[in-house]
C-alpha cells in the first residue's frame, strides 16, 4: 500500500514538475507546436537506456489562473518514458492522451497528419527544448541529426494499462 501511495506520488509530482518547467509565462495560449524557452542548463544525462514508468492517477484538478489549467475526470494512467529514437523517420503512431516531450540529446522534428490539416511538419527542436502534443493525431519522429536522439515523456489521460503509444494502420502518405 505504501509502495503504491509513493509511486503515486512520485508520478505526480513528476509530472507537476515537468509542466511547471514547460510554461513560458507568456500570454498568449500556446499550441502544440510552440517552442518553449530550453533551460539555462539543459538536462543532463549519464544513461541513455530507454524505461517506462506508470501509475494511475484519479481525477484532478489543477487550476492557476490566469493561464494554467489542467484537469481529468476519470482514473488513467501516467505515463513517463525515456525514448531513443534512431537517426531517420521512425513509424507512425498515435496517442490516446497530450503528451509533453524533453529533448535530452540529439535533433528531431515531428510529422503529423490530420484529416483537417493534411501533413504538417514541426521545427526542428534540439537538446534542451520541450514542446507538447495532443492526443489523437496520427505523427512520426523524424531524427535529423547523425547520432540518436533520446527524449524524456510524459503522457497523460492513457486508458488504465493500454498501450500509451499505437501504430497507425496503414500510415499516412506524407
Amino acid at each position: 500500500m505504501h509502495r503504491v501511495r509513493v509511486s503515486k506520488a512520485l508520478a505526480i509530482g513528476g509530472a507537476i514538475l515537468l509542466l511547471a518547467a514547460c510554461r513560458d509565462g507568456g500570454t498568449s495560449a500556446p499550441t502544440a507546436t510552440d517552442r518553449i524557452a530550453p533551460p539555462e542548463t539543459p538536462l543532463r544525462d549519464v544513461s541513455v537506456d530507454p524505461f517506462t514508468y506508470r501509475a494511475t492517477i484519479g481525477p484532478y484538478r489543477l487550476l492557476q489562473l490566469p493561464d494554467f489549467m489542467i484537469q481529468q475526470h476519470t482514473r488513467s494512467d501516467i505515463v513517463m518514458q525515456r525514448n531513443v529514437f534512431k537517426p531517420g523517420p521512425g513509424p507512425w503512431h498515435t496517442s490516446p492522451g497530450p503528451s509533453f516531450v524533453y529533448v535530452i540529446q540529439g535533433q528531431l522534428k515531428i510529422q503529423q497528419f490530420s484529416a483537417k490539416e493534411g501533413c504538417i511538419e514541426t521545427p526542428v527542436y534540439s537538446a534542451g527544448e520541450v514542446f507538447a502534443h495532443e492526443a489523437d493525431l496520427s505523427r512520426r519522429v523524424v531524427v535529423v541529426s547523425s547520432g540518436d536522439a533520446v527524449v524524456l515523456v510524459t503522457r497523460f489521460n492513457i486508458p488504465i494499462g493500454s498501450a500509451p503509444t499505437i501504430p497507425v494502420v496503414p500510415a499516412p502518405t506524407c
